[in-house]
């Protein structure tokens, strides 16, 4: 019966569009990458999010997309995961959240909070990865204007200390030379 059939790829196109409306609409950039750690699929969301279209991004390496401390960092959490996987003891539905730099299109470099999950296949065997990056350079920027600023107010608060104990010297050393003068 080939109404079956039709009805099942029916079923199979809706889900594809409703996942691609998804991919292709949410603010995070979505990508996948292979065990290789080259790009298979990249939202759409790089343009707006790097400045690359989606097919300058799949070209790029991790190497050109992240800063070399983000790359060290990134490099250590994925030997660490590799290892787990190893074991064969890891949750196989965990997700590993890092905070790290890229590289824009125009040079600049932003901050971006990726959560990274195994893809697995049928038979649970790690396959790929998934990647959700949001932009969290505002918050950074936020976070290291605040570190400042309490670094500011505690130098204020050693130079207040430092006022008040110098006038205390300054007033004890008045009253020893009003009693000398008196004297």
């Amino acid at each position: 019966d080939i109404t079956e059939w039709k009805q099942a790829g029916a079923a199979l196109r809706e889900s594809e569009e409703k996942y691609r409306l998804i991919a292709e609409n949410t603010a995070d950039l979505i990508s996948i990458l292979d065990m290789n750690l080259r790009f298979t699929y990249v939202s759409p969301a790089s343009v707006r999010f790097r400045g690359f279209t989606v097919e300058e991004a799949m070209e790029q390496t991790i190497e050109q997309l992240l800063t070399p401390e983000s790359m060290r960092l990134a490099m250590t959490a994925f030997e660490e995961e590799m290892q787990l996987e190893a074991g064969g003891t890891a949750d196989p539905d965990r997700t590993r959240i890092l905070e790290l730099e890229e590289y824009k299109k125009d040079g600049s470099i932003i901050w971006v909070e990726v959560s990274i999950s195994f893809l697995r296949d049928k038979d649970s065997k790690s396959v790929g990865l998934l990647t959700v990056s949001r932009d969290i350079t505002e918050r950074k920027q936020a976070e290291e204007e605040r570190r400042v600023l309490e670094e500011r107010l505690q130098h204020a608060d050693k130079m207040e200390a430092i006022g008040t104990l110098a006038g205390g010297i300054a007033h004890d050393f008045n009253n020893l030379l009003m009693g000398i003068q008196g004297y």
